[in-house]
């Protein structure tokens, strides 16, 4: 019958009788009958789970054919017993499938088997490395949504951090296993449950919560340690503290929210600019509620967090030494805009804080338990003395730069309160705007100031020299720091029998008045800050700290106003800033200029109405030849009337326009795949900063350079996957401008915009050329002509174009783009959708392209401000790129289309970009598992996505 005795007893469940029979040492276990069963075959197919159990426990038996068994036969209590024995099984099924059927079924032991073979990362020569045959049993056993008991998971995560092998490197493990990611690209800690999440966010973060940044502190002081940090935690926050008494969020919360976020900006405009902004963001909001209740429950709140900014924010944390300081710190921003000062951030509370202190390690030994004062404020990209040494303001960035400082004390000054230690290094940028910091020096109005300082930023007023009796009554005053806080001591004490009028106790006696709070005394600092970013010097040298040099102090001490008027003309060669210069450092405080007579000041008040009159003549021009360009090609699309107009969209416009960027960008890669600007231009100047002598003729040098350079690449790019040869570069220096994809033209930043748009090019690999030529085609095909041609002029300051410049530039653009050959490009959709015989090399011919073009813009807008422009998507998931005042909800149902493409084409074109895009980085792989390299490229394909 082809049945051994074994069968006949595991099928009729006789246990005993099993026994006996392997205690015979000729028994086959493993025996095959005619049916493709075993013995165990039988016990799975009984749902007899004893009798699985004593045989998967057997150290002679072979389990994958029965393993495969009952998957196949969804026995799955039986296959959970199988993994309960000493056995082990890599699963070459999906596994995030087998977890969704037999994952409730899994204990301790079970999952430990199976997990032990199949983790993101093992050790080899004692380093932790990652698996190169891994199929995702990790991140999917700690996937909330599958049927996994939430205390299997947790001990066997325990368990898998106790073990023996990881004793070495078990922090760097803990880091893998919280951090690995599933098939989708999503990290574990991110998709498991509650419980396990705290558990490992406990072990890697400070408090739970602040994951800190690797290196040394971002600032340290005396009495301070900034450090950067993701928050981990402020997206659950936000919802707790403005949810609806319904446990709810709704679009008042929902805007509150992202304003902390940092995602609305705009506190300035007109009526129908702020309307514009509430229509927006309604829509954000409406698109986020799925059940369209008017309310975001706190998991659809935490889906649109982890979409915009990975459910966790970029912050700073400062953690400072004294308690009356950080007190000051709090109390000083109540009331305060947070347009001009820097906000604090919603975080936990401070015994929270200084409980967690003993475990804190901070890069550099610095003794955090001495630091118990901890504030959490939005990150800032840089402080003004790194933008003046690093970026090297020009003359328009310095006044703005200078403005938005005036404008943050005179914000202080009408709250009443003195800033007290106006310097570089307490301005910071955050979200292009100057912020001030460090308010534990500000003082209310009529309050003693001295208390902190820095020196180098104080008036004269605030010196005094000493004589013999005055230095023993001063020494007295200080005798406590003297003695126990020699660094305070040394910023305070005598140099020179000069001293600071300051204090510790303001009721002890001293040899001097104390200073009250005036606004002249920011105003003077506002004026040495200035004197410094015109003429590249201090108005008075001092140290690291900011503090004059010893040898320094007599001269900061005694200005006159003849030599303050000297230094000025000696060093400053504008007049506008001497003059304004002239009435800040003045040595009378009563004669100082106020902070509102800073901002009228001739030098903020630049008169731009004659540019604008010429601009109007323009676009009056333009207008009027409207109806003529029209003829000269039907496709010029009808534009507004004015230049700074916002445009009304209906509906059908914003649908046609979806759709014929999808069209476009269809043959490159799939539009949901693409999350970075995808249409841009190139010109052969950087309008921020050039201004070419003869403009008349540069609106035409302009429009051809454009025009030709895309086809040129274009060009080279086909001819090369035609001929499967080299493509030749160009090194001449270009600029690429992003393309706003609903007004289509490109943008070009204006002088006083802190931008890294446009982005200079100097030398183009054969790889960027590859990669970039479809997308500049996409951009030239989405530009509107007439709007393209006024916003050039406008910006190059053309007075008066001519109507054949107008003609002639938009009819070069309108050539190229029927000369474009950007259909050729679509290969790649057509080859994806008929099902290339290589598909998963489609994937990653897709991946390197976009890991190219995502590197570009990672090296040269690593801020991802991306011009300003911002991604607003349709109905079915596609994308547009346009400004925050043009972005609302668009609404397509358009479904993607089929091209048909020739499969010799298909098959060329995959060609050339595997040998172009990818053999290079093959050679440097060699002798690695190709299977660790395709998955990693499919990884980086998804992850994209």
């Amino acid at each position: 019958s082809g049945q051994s005795a074994l069968m006949y007893a595991s099928d009729d469940g006789h246990a005993e009788v099993l026994w006996m029979l392997l205690d015979h040492d000729d028994v086959d276990i493993n025996f095959v009958n005619g049916k493709g069963m075993t013995t165990l075959s039988y016990a799975i197919r009984n749902d007899d789970l004893e009798t699985v159990r004593l045989l998967s426990e057997r150290n002679d038996i072979i389990i994958e054919k029965d393993v495969e068994y009952s998957i196949h036969h969804k026995k799955f209590a039986a296959l959970a017993t199988i993994l309960e024995s000493q056995a082990t099984y890599i699963s070459t099924n999906d596994v995030s499938v087998e977890f969704k059927w037999f994952g409730k079924y899994l204990k301790h032991e079970s999952a430990m088997n199976m997990l032990g073979v199949d983790l993101p990362v093992e050790v080899q020569d004692g380093n932790l490395v990652q698996r190169q045959d891994y199929s995702y049993s990790w991140a999917s056993f700690m996937d909330v949504t599958l049927p996994v008991d939430v205390n299997v998971r947790l001990s066997c995560l325990k368990s898998i951090l106790k073990l023996e092998k990881f004793a070495a490197c078990s922090q760097e493990l803990l880091r893998e296993l919280a951090f690995a990611r599933d098939k989708h690209g999503r990290q574990v800690n991110q998709i498991t449950d509650a419980a396990t999440r705290k558990y490992l966010n406990d072990r890697l973060f400070y408090c739970g919560r602040y994951e800190i940044f690797e290196g040394p502190p971002v600032h340290v002081s005396n009495t301070a340690v900034v450090v950067m940090a993701y928050d981990h935690g402020i997206c659950t926050q936000l919802f707790q503290q403005h949810k609806n008494n319904h446990g709810n969020l709704d679009v008042n919360g929902f805007i509150k929210c992202n304003k902390v976020l940092g995602r609305v900006v705009t506190k300035s405009g007109t009526k129908k600019e702020k309307k514009l902004e509430i229509d927006m963001w309604q829509s954000e909001f409406q698109l986020w509620d799925k059940d369209s209740n008017g309310s975001l429950s706190e998991a659809e709140y935490l889906r649109y967090c982890a979409q915009h900014c990975g459910k966790k924010l970029k912050v700073a944390m400062k953690f400072m030494k004294n308690g009356d300081e950080y007190q000051l710190e709090i109390d000083n921003r109540e009331d305060l805009d947070d347009s001009f000062v820097l906000s604090l951030l919603p975080s936990i509370g401070q015994s929270v804080f200084q409980a967690n202190l003993n475990t804190l390690k901070i890069h550099g030994g610095y003794p955090m338990t001495e630091y118990p004062h901890v504030m959490v404020m939005p990150a800032a990209d840089r402080s003004l003395e790194d933008i003046y040494l690093k970026e090297r303001p020009g003359e328009n960035e310095r006044r703005i730069l200078l403005q938005q400082v005036a404008e943050g004390l005179q914000h202080l000054h009408q709250n009443e309160l003195v800033h007290g230690d106006v310097k570089k290094m307490n301005v910071v940028r955050v979200e292009n705007r100057l912020k001030l910091i460090d308010l534990d020096a500000a003082t209310n109005f009529k309050e003693p100031v001295g208390a902190k300082f820095s020196s180098g930023c104080l008036p004269p007023e605030l010196f005094c020299k000493l004589n013999s009796d005055d230095e023993l009554m001063f020494r007295k005053h200080w005798a406590n720091e003297e003695e126990k806080n020699s660094g305070l001591w040394q910023k305070v004490k005598p140099k020179n029998d000069f001293v600071v009028k300051s204090f510790r106790q303001k009721q002890d006696k001293l040899p001097y008045a104390l200073v009250t709070a005036h606004p002249s005394l920011d105003v003077w600092a506002f004026g040495a800050l200035m004197y410094q970013m015109y003429s590249g010097e201090e108005l008075v040298a001092t140290d690291i700290n900011q503090d004059v040099l010893d040898d320094k102090i007599e001269q900061a001490a005694t200005w006159t106003q003849e030599k303050l008027k000297t230094r000025i003309h000696n060093k400053i060669r504008n007049g506008l800033v001497r003059d304004l210069l002239e009435k800040l450092l003045v040595v009378d405080p009563e004669d100082r200029i106020t902070m509102d007579g800073v901002l009228e000041h001739s030098y903020f008040k630049v008169n731009t109405s004659g540019i604008t009159d010429k601009v109007n003549e323009v676009i009056a021009k333009v207008v009027e030849t409207n109806a003529n360009v029209l003829r000269v090609d039907t496709k010029v699309d009808k534009v507004d009337r004015k230049l700074d107009c916002i445009i009304e969209f209906s509906n059908e416009h914003l649908k046609q326009l979806a759709r014929a960027k999808q069209d476009i960008m269809r043959g490159v890669f799939e539009a949901t795949e693409v999350v970075i600007p995808t249409s841009f231009v190139i010109l052969s100047l950087d309008l921020t900063k050039s201004l070419p002598e003869n403009r008349q003729e540069e609106i035409d040098s302009l429009f051809n350079f454009m025009c030709k350079k895309t086809i040129e690449f274009g060009k080279s790019v086909a001819k090369a996957m035609k001929s499967n040869s080299a493509i030749i570069s160009s090194g001449d220096p270009m600029f690429l401008y992003l393309v706003d994809e609903v007004e289509g033209t490109p943008v070009i930043p204006s002088v006083s915009d802190i931008s890294v748009y446009p982005i200079r090019i100097d030398t183009q690999s054969p790889q960027f050329l590859a990669v970039v030529a479809p997308f500049l085609q996409a951009g030239l095909y989405l530009l509107h002509g007439i709007k393209t041609v006024t916003a050039l002029a406008k910006c190059i300051g053309i007075s008066n174009p001519t109507d054949s410049a107008v003609v002639n530039a938009i009819k070069v653009l309108e050539a190229t783009k029927n000369e474009s050959s950007v259909m050729d490009f679509k290969v790649v959709h057509s080859t994806v959708q008929a099902g290339n015989e290589s598909p998963r090399l489609v994937q990653r011919i897709r991946g390197a392209a976009l890991r190219e073009l995502e590197h570009f813009f990672n090296v040269n807008d690593p801020k991802k401000t991306y011009a300003g422009l911002h991604r607003t998507n349709t109905a079915d998931g596609h994308a547009l790129w346009t400004s925050r005042e043009n972005t609302e909800k668009i609404i397509s149902d358009k479904q993607p289309e089929t091209l048909a493409m020739a499969q010799e084409q298909s098959s060329n074109f995959v060609l050339f970009y595997k040998q172009l895009l990818l053999v290079g980085k093959e050679k440097k792989v060699e002798g690695i598992n190709s299977n660790k390299m395709q998955k990693k490229e499919d990884e980086d394909v998804e992850e994209c996505a």
